[in-house]
């Protein structure tokens, strides 16, 4: 009696034959698909890492271009006594300094030279960094000071979009100031003073020189003074 295929309906004379053409055309065909998937996953895998590394190249290369200006050391003030402060936009403590310092270089510019160095503690402070480039693209328009009180007085606020709206409320370029942030050009200065605080063993914020000498953390504008000798 003639036996009939299931799938294609093909008849066949005998059992051995039905078996012989099921294990040929009907159940051969899922494997040979699964081994052209396997395949196929072979071939799509690298073409996608391809694909991400192509995305993440281009995305390096639209960086904004940005040529920065030779970089100047931030000092102020023609006085004989020296301060060197290094500092960080996002720290409390420097923050609270930062009024103290003022109230004395405004009194005290003839007799000191301050100058003011970046160390922002990145695995702190997550905007510090961003933050001191900031005031590297004002300082190339001429504006750092005025750009550093402007972080100073709004330490909560240093987002991107706030970095750029300082930059704005002080009358930069703000085209020019937005691609010099984003270009991370300013990068290598802030990494000069980083590499200088380390070297002098610093690990926190605010640290002071004050003619060679080293005092950590706040320092009140009538300690300045005693410091330097001025009352």
């Amino acid at each position: 009696m003639p036996m009939e295929c299931n799938e294609c309906k093909k008849k066949f004379d005998t059992k051995e034959a039905l078996e012989q053409h099921m294990n040929d055309k009907h159940r051969a065909a899922p494997q040979k698909e699964k081994k052209k998937s396997i395949s196929a996953k072979k071939v799509i895998l690298p073409v996608i890492i391809i694909i991400i590394i192509i995305a993440g190249a281009a995305m390096l290369m639209q960086k904004p271009k940005y040529t920065p200006l030779p970089p100047v050391i931030h000092t102020i003030g023609n006085g004989s006594a020296e301060i060197i402060e290094f500092s960080d936009f996002q720290c409390p403590a420097c923050g609270a300094a930062f009024p103290e310092v003022e109230g004395f270089l405004e009194k005290n510019l003839d007799k000191v030279t301050f100058t003011y160095k970046h160390y922002p503690l990145t695995q702190i402070h997550p905007f510090a960094y961003k933050a001191a480039e900031a005031s590297e693209c004002a300082s190339d328009q001429g504006k750092f000071w005025e750009y550093y009180k402007a972080l100073f007085n709004n330490q909560q606020k240093l987002q991107r979009s706030d970095l750029i709206g300082y930059a704005k409320a002080l009358g930069l370029d703000a085209d020019s100031f937005t691609a010099c942030l984003d270009s991370g050009a300013m990068a290598s200065r802030v990494n000069i003073d980083m590499t200088e605080a380390q070297q002098k063993l610093i690990s926190s914020t605010p640290t002071f020189f004050i003619n060679g000498r080293k005092i950590t953390g706040i320092i009140t504008e009538r300690q300045f003074e005693a410091e330097i000798g001025v009352f």
